[in-house]
């Protein structure tokens, strides 16, 4: 063979050794892009599968964002989500009537990104853009109520829980505070609103740190969000505003679902030591006569921008009425620190018929207390009862007795565990106190609370005089980071 025909044969038998060896690679990235395909089809399966639980379980509208990987198709048939990929069907059925919004009865290729469902008490919207998702909210909840969830997996909760969902499940614990989780602190420091009457944006931003801190694994760290930031921009007369927010007026009154929401789509910056807040809107005094933007002293928010926190999920566990005790704890394990409102004062009398409409408040339900803890003992002397809801106040880091007026107005009563509990069990007593700090006999006793620095203890049971358990119920499932 001559010398040119070896090198030809040479280099033959090279290039196939290479269209060999690309050939291999190529087949085996093929096998793991396809097997990472398939990773994250199953995990989107399993969020699919993870929610059914929570939307077959729980009533009321929530918002739901899911990624969703290439080359998925989705069907609909009555109450059953066809997914079809690679085919082959799976179906979830969510026992409510699935719509695909905008494309109903029509099967359609989605890109790598997320679809987004709305699930009301009947019907699950399904659609892949954000601002069809919010027309959904404006058709279908004219009274603004929303519950926002998510169905992003953590790895990071203080007890290792993979299950974004859950904290902690109840195993008959007699106590809990989320101020003293095996030694670690996850809840914000007592904050004092002064005399703006904004305590609905002061739970709001304690309870988005205390998420954060929880499902990130930072406790001790004390993290404080602006209570400004959301009383100023979601807030009825503020300019371009969301319409959500137009229930909310300032230092006057606010709704913290909606100021929840609000951080979601907007986040909310840290104010660390409460300064802008103290130079803002702490001496804001109540003025019914504002106008803009509503009851904040004409004050625009110019304080901290970044970086930004977001809450990803929002449920409004009491939609549907009261909880019993055994299902807030469950939830405030579960969950985390919960955004509760409600009513503090009664109407007048050992056993009112009303509630005092002057007296909402808003705090960050924390802890319960059913044993033998000094929390109860602090609870038996002046209740009567050891079992006691513990909220994070934002009224300064005080100690002491707090009564109300059936006009919802407080004053400070003794600083004495026991002459505080005589207030408490004892209705005229309580009458003849108020009637002496007023200095008039048109007071009445209207509810008695004990605050240990900075913590309101409250009762399970009713107050004589007074509702002693808010209405209002939120939680927070998850917090992001935005630098």
């Amino acid at each position: 063979m001559k010398k040119n025909q070896l090198n030809l044969l040479s280099i033959a038998i090279i290039l196939v050794i290479i269209s060999l060896s690309f050939l291999i690679y190529y087949q085996y990235s093929l096998n793991i892009k396809k097997e990472q395909e398939e990773y994250i089809f199953e995990n989107f399966i399993n969020s699919l599968q993870n929610l059914q639980n929570t939307i077959n379980s729980i009533q009321g509208t929530y918002y739901i964002k899911v990624n969703i990987p290439n080359g998925v198709l989705l069907y609909t048939n009555g109450t059953e989500l066809i997914i079809q990929y690679d085919n082959n069907n799976y179906t979830i059925n969510f026992y409510k009537n699935i719509t695909l919004y905008n494309n109903q009865n029509v099967s359609f290729l989605y890109p790598n990104n997320y679809i987004y469902l709305v699930s009301t008490n009947n019907t699950v919207f399904i659609t892949t853009n954000l601002q069809n998702s919010i027309n959904i909210f404006n058709q279908y909840l004219p009274s603004g109520t929303l519950v926002y969830i998510t169905s992003e997996n953590n790895q990071n909760s203080p007890n290792n829980n993979q299950n974004s969902q859950c904290l902690f499940t109840y195993n008959g614990q007699t106590s809990f505070f989320w101020g003293d989780v095996n030694g670690n602190d996850y809840l914000p420091p007592i904050g004092d609103q002064g005399e703006c009457g904004d305590c609905w944006a002061f739970a709001s931003s304690n309870g988005i740190a205390s998420i954060y801190m929880i499902r990130n694994n930072e406790p001790n760290e004390e993290l404080t969000l602006s209570p400004a930031y959301l009383a100023i921009e979601c807030n009825n007369g503020y300019p371009n505003t969301p319409g959500y927010c137009s229930i909310n007026e300032g230092c006057n009154e606010g709704d913290p679902y909606s100021a929840i929401f609000f951080a979601s789509q907007y986040g909310i910056p840290p104010d660390q030591g409460w300064n802008y807040y103290d130079s803002t809107l702490y001496n804001c005094s109540q003025n019914f006569n504002q106008s803009y933007p509503g009851d904040v002293c004409n004050h625009n928010y110019n304080g901290p921008t970044f970086p930004l926190y977001y809450p990803e999920g929002v449920i409004y566990l009491s939609e549907n009425g009261p909880l019993s005790d055994q299902q807030i704890i469950q939830d405030l394990l579960c969950y985390g620190p919960l955004v509760a409102a409600g009513f503090l004062a009664g109407s007048g009398g050992p056993y009112p018929s009303q509630i005092a409409s002057n007296s909402g408040h808003a705090m960050l339900l924390v802890g319960y207390t059913t044993g033998d803890t000094a929390y109860s003992q602090l609870c038996g002397e002046v209740y009567g009862t050891q079992d006691c809801w513990i909220f994070e106040n934002q009224w300064g880091n005080i100690t002491g007795c707090i009564v109300f007026t059936t006009n919802g107005v407080p004053a400070l009563g003794p600083d004495n565990l026991s002459l505080c509990g005589e207030l408490y069990k004892n209705y005229q007593d309580c009458n003849n106190y108020l009637q002496s700090v007023f200095n008039t006999t048109e007071v009445e006793c209207g509810g008695v609370y004990w605050i240990q620095d900075g913590y309101m203890y409250v009762p399970f049971d009713q107050s004589p005089y007074g509702l002693t358990f808010p209405y209002y119920i939120i939680a927070i499932q998850n917090v992001t980071l935005s630098q």
